[in-house]
């Protein structure tokens, strides 16, 4: 068993967990159940060394992935901030 990853996040934990099962490499995910209590507590354990190489190449591909798509979300999520802040100012500036 080899550790390939470390953090406070549940769904990066899993996410890699399902990714390396997706691709045939037994994953364990530990101390799940902490919640991420002290910094870094979940661990992603590889069950065979001999997987660790891949299993690197694909946590590399999903931390990509996440990178890539979280910056588009927050775009949306400012713009409909705007939207919704500029029709509340409007409706406010006709009562008046």
């Amino acid at each position: 068993m080899r550790e390939i990853l470390r953090t406070s996040s549940i769904s990066l934990a899993e996410s890699l967990r399902l990714a390396l099962e997706a691709e045939d490499i037994p994953a364990f995910v530990t101390n799940e159940n902490l919640g991420g209590l002290p910094p870094a507590a979940i661990s992603v354990v590889v069950a065979e060394d001999v997987d660790y190489p891949r299993s690197v190449e694909i946590l590399n591909g999903l931390q990509q992935t996440t990178q890539h798509g979280s910056g588009s979300g927050h775009r949306v999520m400012r713009l409909l901030v705007i939207i919704v802040v500029g029709a509340f100012c409007v409706l406010c500036a006709s009562l008046y």
